[in-house]
């Protein structure tokens, strides 16, 4: 494989806003006049040429850089992704490359209790005696992080997916405690998402998008007097609505994928996702792509997510009632 040198500097002084805006411009987020960030990373704010992912701590300018740094891709990786956007490349030599390797996990500090991160999980609805259960089987914690520049201390819930063959980490959701933050941790495999598994095994696994409609699912289960440890309950780590939003994205849910993988035994799958567009058609796509197992549409009843249902059942919040939901159960 080899590059002339001048087109590699062409390369390099690709912008990440001027990537994204070419070849990702869903994720791209408006936050003020002159600044973006990522909606899949909300920390990672792009501004005069710049970007810089503040909870992490890293940057740089090029769209190379945030391949590298962000995505996971190797250099060459990065070079062959970047070049197949500009038709004047040639490679001497295109062989496929091997899959990136896997990025080591970044943990985040854990804070000296987890007080705060189980008041939020309350607020939200989340059973008490779930939230226990799942700080002592280390599923959740609370993550502290200090901004070295501004000073400033934030707080988040971690939610902690492991490797499904063997109790090693390998993917961290975090969500602000007290500030709207979501996204994932640097080195996260959305392949191992969060998980309530199952006792003992089960045929069924119920699918939501978030972390935290998992624990909305398992203490809805609690409010009705049923057993959540009956079933699986996998979040997919949120979905994406393809770049032709009008037609049905052709890719699985990775999550999902890895899990059907590691647990043959499932053939029934029961999924709960957003009453959105992006959450409609992730849920026709597993439809679609799933046709060898059981799957069933269960969407939220009330509001647009999981959590939005048990607030409103709790009545700590109030949503409307989603019309479709019984058509669609009844399928």
């Amino acid at each position: 494989m080899f590059i002339e040198p001048e087109k590699l500097a062409e390369l390099k002084r690709i912008d990440l806003l001027s990537y994204l805006l070419q070849a990702e411009p869903e994720r791209l987020k408006k936050i003020s006049r002159n600044t973006f960030c990522i909606r899949d990373h909300d920390s990672l704010h792009i501004s005069n040429g710049l970007w810089h992912w503040q909870s992490v701590g890293i940057g740089g300018r090029s769209a190379l850089d945030f391949l590298i740094k962000v995505e996971g891709f190797s250099f060459k990786e990065a070079v062959k992704h970047l070049q197949n956007l500009s038709k004047d490349i040639v490679w001497e030599d295109i062989k496929d490359h091997p899959k990136p390797k896997e990025r080591n996990l970044l943990f985040p500090q854990k804070d000296e209790n987890d007080f705060e991160a189980a008041v939020y999980l309350k607020r939200r609805g989340i059973d008490e005696e779930l939230i226990q259960n799942c700080i002592q089987k280390d599923l959740i914690f609370q993550s502290v992080f200090k901004n070295i520049d501004t000073g400033h201390v934030y707080k988040q819930v971690a939610f902690v997916g492991f490797d499904h063959q063997k109790p090693i980490p390998k993917y961290i959701n975090l969500r602000g405690i007290h500030n709207d933050y979501k996204g994932d941790s640097f080195g996260s495999n959305k392949a191992f998402s969060f998980l309530l598994q199952a006792k003992n095994p089960t045929n069924v696994v119920h699918v939501c998008e978030a972390s935290i409609d998992v624990l909305s699912y398992a203490s809805l289960m609690k409010l009705y007097q049923k057993d959540y440890e009956t079933i699986h309950i996998l979040s997919l780590g949120g979905v994406q609505i393809p770049r032709n939003d009008s037609k049905i994205s052709c890719k699985t849910p990775i999550a999902l994928e890895q899990f059907l993988r590691d647990f043959p035994e499932v053939n029934s799958i029961v999924l709960h996702l957003d009453n959105d567009r992006a959450g409609r058609l992730a849920t026709k796509t597993i439809q679609k792509n799933l046709t060898q197992y059981h799957v069933r549409d269960s969407p939220p009843k009330y509001g647009k997510d999981v959590n939005d249902d048990l607030k409103t059942r709790l009545g700590i919040e109030k949503y409307p009632r989603n019309p479709c939901q019984k058509r669609i159960q009844t399928r």
